[in-house]
């Protein structure tokens, strides 16, 4: 989904004249997040490909030939002139209606291991964007083209050292104190919040150790329950817990080593940052890709990597604790993580796009958009992210046409943000952590968030030019990371 909605932004930015429509399907994340971020939904009679034996496994491949020509249509209606592909379920009908149509399609693949959909869209897509090198050979040669994973315009250059005082003030953490950031998802990571706990009772020096813990909110009551009786005030450790983190910006600037699961962006994000981290890839997500994004990272020295089956919290403290000690390693695994960043990922998805769009040479447009994007982005500019994620403000009204199936969004573009207050767990007598509303990003994790990479969600971005052409793009599935867990701030 951020990938998508980072590409079509970008698209606007370069092309001011342009319009970007999303295409997806009724039970997909999609149909709050594009409204909320400014920009039209076309729904499609799509079904996901299930791999398990039930109805929708039966069915999807009549749903896929009714939801290739209901794309079919829908390119030819709204003139569109290429289509982006981000991964989801609908990028395979709608890549196959815009070859039929004779409309360019790139396909964008966020994982180390990509998922069905792109694979078998690869056949008839002009350009391959990978986010992960490593995906490179499960493609054609010669297709394949490294441009990262987009990820939200504050994080792109982020200035860790320059927000670190800030940002501990703002969660109410130590200034001296080393800090692990835990986090899952935006309904956390079940596994990993049970061994954060757990691990209290082993760290070699709690009293120099603090944890910011986003737990996501399914588990918020249980991980607060754990937290008070673990009795950190005994051994000094200094905790924070929050259900989920609006500032990600922020929760990385004041890391020192972060725990999390390894989704696609949850990866982009820790890298643009650089940020050390330990992973715990997901065990069940789809194809094993969170093992191969983790991998990707280790290999240049920038993460430790725990498999789920081995993760408790002694194990976890014997990994965290050595390395929280050890500033120069911490050093070393930062620039490592920054070594595989990707800064105008966003930008060099969208001039391949343009690119396959007619609309200029690819190393035009991107000189233009890199020239645009070289200092860092302000919140103030970018909050729309913070709206895919929250459901508050006015309606988005929807108008269906039955003879078309089709669904357009007007949203309302500006939401109002309560910023509610989260006690913290420890020490008692600790301020208030204020956190407002997750802005989406990241994916979901554990039960309901643990699914597969492939999944109901957005599809298709759609830029327009002056001439009243456009172009379109595709999201991915909701897969808690897409994070493989929706990201806590995410």
């Amino acid at each position: 989904m951020f990938p998508g909605l980072a590409l079509a932004r970008t698209l606007t930015e370069l092309q001011p004249g342009a319009t970007v429509r999303f295409a997806g399907t009724r039970r997909g994340i999609e149909t709050t997040a594009v409204p909320a971020a400014g920009f039209a939904l076309d729904l499609l009679p799509i079904l996901p490909l299930s791999r398990r034996l039930s109805l929708e496994t039966i069915l999807s491949p009549f749903a896929a030939i009714i939801g290739t020509l209901a794309a079919w249509r829908l390119l030819r209606r709204q003139r569109v002139q290429a289509v982006a592909g981000m991964g989801g379920y609908v990028t395979l009908p709608t890549a196959v209606a815009a070859r039929v149509a004779g409309v360019p399609v790139v396909l964008h693949e966020q994982n180390a291991i990509p998922g069905i959909a792109n694979r078998l869209a690869a056949r008839v897509a002009k350009t391959v964007a990978l986010g992960v090198a490593d995906a490179a050979v499960a493609f054609p040669a010669g297709k394949t083209v490294m441009v990262g994973n987009p990820v939200r315009p504050e994080l792109a250059r982020l200035d860790r050292g320059r927000l670190r005082v800030e940002a501990r003030e703002f969660f109410g953490l130590v200034p001296e104190r080393r800090t692990l950031f835990v986090f899952g998802g935006s309904q956390g990571a079940r596994h990993i919040n049970q061994a954060v706990v757990a691990a209290t009772k082993h760290w070699a020096d709690p009293k120099n150790l603090q944890v910011l813990h986003a737990c996501g909110r399914r588990d918020e009551e249980m991980v607060r329950a754990a937290w008070a009786a673990a009795e950190t005030d005994s051994n000094g450790l200094l905790v924070r817990v929050v259900p989920f983190i609006d500032r990600m910006d922020l929760a990385y600037a004041a890391a020192d080593l972060a725990v999390s699961r390894a989704g696609a962006i949850t990866m982009a994000e820790l890298t643009a940052a650089g940020v050390p981290a330990v992973m715990v890839p997901l065990p069940h997500a789809t194809a094993d890709h969170q093992a191969g994004n983790a991998r990707s990272v280790a290999a240049v020295g920038g993460a430790v990597v725990i498999e789920d089956r081995m993760l408790d919290g002694e194990r976890l403290a014997k990994i965290a604790g050595p390395l929280l000690a050890d500033p120069e390693r911490l050093t070393r695994m930062g620039t490592a993580m920054l070594s595989l960043a990707r800064p105008a990922a966003a930008e060099e998805l969208a001039a391949l796009l343009l690119e396959a769009a007619g609309l200029g040479p690819r190393e035009a447009l991107l000189a233009a958009a890199t020239a645009s994007a070289t200092a860092p982005e302000s919140r103030e500019d970018t909050g729309w992210f913070e709206a895919v994620r929250v459901p508050l403000g006015p309606d988005v009204t929807h108008n269906v046409t039955r003879r078309t199936k089709r669904m357009e969004a007007y949203p309302p573009i500006e939401q109002q943000h309560a910023t509610p207050e989260f006690p913290d767990v420890e020490p008692p007598a600790a301020p208030a952590v204020p956190n407002g509303p997750e802005p989406l990003a990241k994916a979901a994790e554990e039960p309901a968030a643990e699914g597969p990479a492939e999944g109901p969600l957005a599809q298709a971005p759609v830029a327009r030019n002056a001439n009243n052409h456009r172009t379109s793009n595709n999201s991915k599935p909701p897969d808690p990371d897409p994070d493989s867990e929706r990201r806590p701030d995410a």
